[in-house]
């Protein structure tokens, strides 16, 4: 079976696109959905649902999912290994990521690793803490970089602590106060993104038996950040989401307080010599001294 097809099926089900597929691997959607049409032909059986809007596995694809990762890990393992062995450095490094960790920590690692590496390409795929772990859990990512979660099963590598703080409208009664009482939360109209159900707002809440009022849900931060400067609510983040954005929005620490882990989940067996290396330097410029 030549894996190059079965490359372009991962990427075709990842991205969820003929198109998407195309540009990711450097072909175009014409020659993916030939790919994959002569990829049914041999295997006797359908991969892909194909539809205007998209392509989405076949049971059967879900099937081979897991044994196409492995072959994918050990075919990026193989062509890095050799590559340093002649003196060279090329293949691919996929890293999972939050948005507020890519946004204001990962470009100078990122310039300093394609310095030293720069035949490795690097993606990143953001997402919120469940779509992360799903991707750590079936091999689309070689590492991730996100909160801690106490029940974990993968390798912990920490980086650095992120306090937890009130993102409050400016005309909110508390904007001029030093500090916010967290059960108040429970009397607010509150604003919960990552799709209603933020991990690590949703962690905190509940280790100190906090029941906020839920009144809007949103995917991004982004956007919540924007309605509690127009005075639909207020929420609960971590600092860091909230770094280099223009919002009109007050931030006040938290009582009582409470920070999160950023750091490195390690998937399970060996790391690729890239995805060793871009650990090793993260850990090196942003681990806390």
């Amino acid at each position: 079976m030549d894996f190059k097809k079965c490359e372009a099926l991962l990427a075709a089900i990842d991205t969820g696109s003929f198109t998407k597929a195309a540009e990711q691997l450097h072909y175009t959607p014409s020659g993916i959905s030939h790919m994959m049409t002569n990829l049914e032909a041999e295997l006797g059986f359908p991969l892909l649902y194909r539809s205007k809007t998209g392509v989405v596995p076949t049971p059967s694809a879900l099937e081979l999912m897991p044994v196409l990762r492995e072959m994918a890990d050990c075919a990026n393992r193989f062509e890095q290994i050799s590559s340093r062995i002649n003196g060279l450095q090329t293949g691919r490094l996929t890293i999972g990521v939050y948005t507020s960790i890519a946004t204001c920590w990962l470009p100078p690692v990122i310039k300093a690793f394609a310095a030293s590496y720069p035949g490795i390409r690097i993606i990143l795929k953001e997402g919120i803490h469940q779509e992360l772990d799903s991707f750590l859990e079936n091999r689309q990512v070689d590492v991730c970089l996100y909160s801690e979660k106490s029940d974990s099963p993968y390798t912990w590598i920490p980086l650095r602590k992120d306090p937890m703080i009130a993102v409050l409208p400016p005309e909110h009664p508390m904007a001029g106060e030093k500090i916010y009482p967290l059960s108040a939360c429970q009397q607010e109209d509150f604003i919960m993104p990552a799709y209603g159900a933020d991990y690590d707002v949703v962690q905190l809440f509940h280790a100190y038996d906090i029941h906020p009022k839920v009144k809007y849900e949103t995917i991004e931060n982004h956007a919540a950040l924007s309605m509690i400067a127009q005075g639909l609510g207020m929420s609960i983040m971590n600092r860091l989401i909230t770094e280099g954005h223009t919002a009109n929005v007050v931030k006040l620490p938290i009582d009582p307080p409470h920070t999160i882990s950023m750091g490195i989940a390690l998937p399970f067996g060996e790391l690729s010599p890239a995805a060793q290396a871009f650990v090793d330097l993260t850990c090196k410029m942003l681990a806390e001294k």
